[in-house]
């Protein structure tokens, strides 16, 4: 059977045409039936009739089976490379670098575990984490002083103490105040007291 061919490197075959094209020009005779999902398996040789003839060869077809394999291997090694240097460059940034590349930031979302340092995207702005912890639908970045600081607007990490009135506003475990011209950071969650009245429940910060 005579199909036209457009020849890859050696011997080897790119395409093939049941018909002349300006890709597939060289008449080449099959021995035998034509499996395409194997085409790079087969080679071509001159034979006796002095026409181009192709057949099947099964250690061309291993071959170019082992290429692929280690093709897509090398393609994944730099895909996981590229994602790894990817995620270096935002885990690394600095304050400035950050803001100019807020638009590649995840955008805050609750119930995540956000670690120290990261930086995520809130209502428009850029936020780094303060400290570990788990996001809540009521401590978002734009309120919860003591998780996020606003990267482009830095808040102060030591307000002044403001008496809770209760759970929900209670000072978390990490927070910083400004007690009696001194800096504090609460050593508990849910503190409602003043280092005055609960000494234990605040460190002082040099």
């Amino acid at each position: 059977m005579q199909i036209y061919i457009e020849y890859g490197t050696g011997t080897k075959i790119k395409n093939l045409s049941t018909i002349r094209t300006e890709q597939c020009y060289a008449p080449v005779f099959f021995d035998g039936p034509v499996d395409l999902e194997k085409l790079a398996g087969y080679l071509t040789y001159i034979g006796p009739d002095g026409a181009a003839h192709a057949s099947f060869d099964p250690q061309a077809w291993e071959d170019y089976q082992t290429e692929q394999r280690e093709l897509e291997a090398r393609e994944q090694a730099q895909k996981m490379l590229d994602d790894l240097s990817y995620k270096t460059v935002l885990d690394t940034a600095t304050d400035e670098q950050a803001l100019i590349m807020r638009p590649l930031y995840p955008v805050w979302q609750a119930d995540q575990v956000y670690k120290k340092g990261a930086y995520l995207q809130y209502g428009g702005e850029l936020y780094r984490v303060l400290q570990d912890h788990t996001s809540q639908t009521d401590w978002t970045p734009d309120k919860a002083v003591s998780l996020y600081v606003n990267v482009a607007d830095p808040q102060d990490p030591y307000p002044p103490f403001k008496k809770p009135t209760g759970a929900h506003d209670a000072y978390s475990k990490g927070d910083g105040i400004t007690f009696e011209e001194k800096h504090y950071r609460s050593k508990i969650d849910g503190n409602v007291h003043s280092p005055a009245e609960y000494p234990a429940g605040w460190e002082i910060v040099e």
